[in-house]
């Protein structure tokens, strides 16, 4: 319970109040209303802005998209021509080992070229004959003396 400066009691809980007699009701006026109460509509120009925003946005991400897709076809396009200048140079090279190869097996060539540099050719040839090899290797990685051994006197009787 509060009390005044006075030490009376300021208010009750239990108690009704002072100034509303038991009789009469409040001045309190009820408005019906309901689900079908009408919100206020936003204005015309308010409806504009919202659209004319919307509509500056849509523009601006198709602007984004397209220039990100230009973007990325002029990076296709250039490395495009790279690869291009880079196949052409390799063909031209490939041509001109050709002709290199083409001059340095052809025989008369080489004989010019030996006459050039004071070489002659031989008066006589001949050819060695080499017996066959007589190492023998085992599971093609370990040499085996013994074997080695038997294909040498294998190949002296």
């Amino acid at each position: 319970m509060a009390y005044a400066e006075n030490g009376n009691l300021a208010y009750r809980l239990d108690a009704s109040p002072a100034y509303a007699p038991e009789g009469r009701r409040p001045d309190v006026r009820a408005i019906r209303g309901g689900s079908h109460a009408a919100s206020p509509q936003p204005s015309l120009l308010v409806t504009a802005a919202k659209m004319a925003a919307v509509f500056i946005v849509v523009v601006a991400a198709l602007s984004f998209v397209r220039i990100m897709l230009t973007s990325e076809a002029v990076t296709t396009m250039i490395e495009s021509d790279a690869l291009s200048t880079r196949i052409t140079e390799a063909r031209a090279a490939g041509t001109a080992l050709e002709m290199e190869q083409s001059v340095l097996s052809n025989p008369a060539a080489v004989k010019e070229q030996a006459g050039k540099m004071a070489m002659a050719a031989p008066a006589e040839t001949g050819s060695i004959a080499l017996t066959p090899d007589v190492v023998d290797i085992e599971n093609g990685d370990r040499l085996s003396l013994s074997g080695t051994i038997k294909n040498v006197v294998e190949l002296q009787e």
